[in-house]
């Protein structure tokens, strides 16, 4: 069972997710990271975003792991902490181009479907996971905000990490990052068509998430035991 959440940056796709698969007992994916995870191993690596068919490559062997405590989602490239190298606004515009390589992509959505069958049971967040990774997933749903507000959330997200950037300079860069993600040609960003659009400009994370979690249950058809994060197959 998977359920897909899309949406560029800034949307609260990420929180909501998290939140999402901790109220029903799924694993949580972050796409995103895993993109972000092979930016940065190509910058310091000093790889240059025309080796595609050595991007390809890294991104099939990545060493990449997700692991969930009190502070929230830490990723580890093998043992190394790199929750907050990965968040950097040069990492995400890296992401975004390399992201747009043929070879990239597949090895990526290879992984994550491999990800899904060991998992089960996932939440999954980026930008083309109901459209093309998982385009028979249970639940699909796409954030969307204004820019200026996305902006504003990406900005104080970096400043409770210790990053010192000003608001313009992240406005600018989501704006580029946007034009990258719906004009590529490579599963570009958009909603599919079967999944529930939410605008979350004017909305809390708490009433967003109350809104997924509603839709997803009435979804489920009453399948899913939100408690103990079971399918009632007595139900069926």
């Amino acid at each position: 069972m998977v359920i897909t959440i899309d949406g560029p940056a800034g949307v609260g796709k990420t929180s909501v997710a998290q939140i999402l698969a901790k109220r029903l007992g799924f694993k949580y994916f972050d796409t995103g990271a895993m993109y972000r995870t092979l930016a940065l191993v190509a910058f310091e690596k000093n790889i240059s975003p025309t080796e595609n068919v050595l991007l390809g490559k890294l991104a099939l062997s990545l060493p990449i792991s997700f692991h969930e405590n009190e502070t929230g989602l830490k990723v580890f490239l093998e043992k190394r902490d790199i929750s907050k190298s990965i968040r950097r606004p040069e990492i995400g515009m890296l992401a975004s181009t390399i992201s747009q390589l043929k070879e990239v992509r597949e090895a990526m959505w290879k992984l994550q479907r491999q990800l899904a069958k060991k998992a089960k049971k996932a939440v999954f967040e980026g930008r083309d996971m109901g459209t093309v990774v998982f385009p028979k997933a249970q639940v699909k749903f796409f954030l969307t905000a204004s820019p200026e507000i996305r902006a504003e959330r990406r900005w104080k997200q970096l400043k409770a990490m210790g990053k010192e950037v000003s608001y313009k300079d992240i406005y600018e860069s989501l704006l580029k990052r946007d034009k990258q993600d719906t004009e590529r040609v490579i599963s570009p960003l958009e909603p599919a068509k079967d999944a529930i659009i939410i605008d979350t400009t004017a909305l809390s994370l708490k009433r967003v998430v109350e809104m997924v979690l509603k839709y997803t249950l009435n979804k489920l058809g009453g399948l899913w035991d939100e408690q103990s994060g079971r399918e009632n197959r007595d139900e069926r």
